[in-house]
Order: C-alpha cells, then structure tokens, then sequence
C-alpha cells in the first residue's frame, strides 16, 4: 500500500473528491451549574474525520491522530491565569487488508509512558467517525470560589508521516515506548519528498481547532 497508493490517491485528488466537505468544528459544553465543581466540561469533535483532504491520506495508509487539549482558566483582570490542563490523543489507522478502521486513545501517564487503550475495530467508516467523534468527559472540575472562570479546547488533527506509520505498526506489535515517544527511523528522502508533494496537493495535513466556553462563576 505505502508508495502504491498515493498513486490512487492523486486520481482521485484529480477527480475533484476535495472540492466539497463539510467543516470540521470542536465544541466544548459546560456542566450544569450544581455539578461545576463536580464533574468537567464536554467536548467533541464533529466532522474531523469526514474531512475529505484527511479522509484521502488516511484511506491511503497515514493514520489520523487528533491531540486534544483542554484547559480550566481563571478570569482575571489583567493576565488570566491557566489552573489545570489535560492531554490526551485519539489514534484512526486504515487497515487495507482487513477494510477495516482501528480507532486508538493515547493518554500520557508520565514523562516517558503512556496508557493506550483501543476504541475499537470498525468495519464502516462512518462507525469509527461516531467513535472518534463521541462526545468526552474531561475530568477538570471547576474552583470552588475561584472567580470567574472559563474552559478553553484545543483539538490539532494531522495524518501521521511514513515514519509515524513505522513507530505506530511497531506499537502494535507491542513495541509501546517508539510509538509514544516519538523516537523515529530516519526513514528515506525518496519517500519523504514523495509524502511532501502529496500532502501539499491535497491542501495541507494539518487542522487546528479551538473553542471555549462562556465565563461562569461557581455558585455559592
């Protein structure tokens, strides 16, 4: 498939599939006002995996991966202070022999290690965007009695390169440590210049998303 498909995939490029599509959004919702203190906001992505210029490189062999950050801010009149922060990436790899969509959650558990878990294994697409796409529960509760407040996301989508390929095909074997940490084959210039033209084609590899939410203060 690796170098096979990008030939597919310009074809189809050519045909004009990236013309139409619908824009990616992340929403980001509070909780009800008695449970700020209790329970965090949720977010989803909608529409990032039906995004046709990423849909292409994936159903061409690159894997998606979707970086989430969400982070719990302090109103305040100058500088507004960050409170607490949480990661996590989400994993869409194309599996051409099988026709099938493997979704994986990534979520750091220190420096050097991380707790992955897989979403599951689908066998249509829109499946596996209604699991990518579920809507999450972030676990950072409000202050209490911490003035105004508000929730700010951040969601960077882009497909992963040959190299990322190798580290994630070596993760799945076991090999957990050169997935997570980004350690990487040096891989050929042959093929790097050949994904550069590809993506650049295509439009970019790259979205970056935000949103946040209203400021609220906890009540009393």
């Amino acid at each position: 498939m690796r170098r096979g498909g990008l030939a597919a995939a310009a074809l189809i490029i050519a045909s004009g599939v990236a013309s139409a599509q619908t824009r990616p959004r992340l929403d980001v919702t509070l909780p009800p006002a008695i449970f700020l203190t209790r329970d965090g906001p949720t977010v989803r992505a909608v529409g990032v995996v039906a995004d046709t210029a990423m849909l292409v490189l994936v159903r061409n062999g690159f894997p998606m991966r979707l970086h989430y950050r969400v982070e719990l801010w302090g109103a305040r009149r100058l500088f507004d202070a960050l409170l607490a922060a949480v990661e996590w990436r989400v994993l869409v790899r194309y599996d051409a022999l099988g026709d099938q969509y493997r979704v994986f959650r990534v979520d750091s558990i220190g420096v050097d290690s991380a707790r992955v878990r897989q979403l599951g294994i689908f066998t249509q697409l829109s499946d596996a965007a209604a699991e990518v796409e579920r809507a999450m529960r972030v676990a950072i509760a409000a202050r209490p009695q911490g003035g105004r407040q508000y929730y700010r996301a951040v969601l960077n989508v882009e497909t992963l390169s040959d190299n990322d390929l190798d580290e994630l095909e070596r993760w799945l074997r076991g090999e957990l440590r050169p997935a997570v940490r980004g350690e990487r084959n040096p891989g050929t210039a042959i093929g790097r210049g050949v994904r550069r033209v590809f993506v650049r084609v295509l439009g970019g590899e790259q979205r970056h998303l935000e949103a946040r939410t209203q400021s609220f203060r906890v009540p009393p």
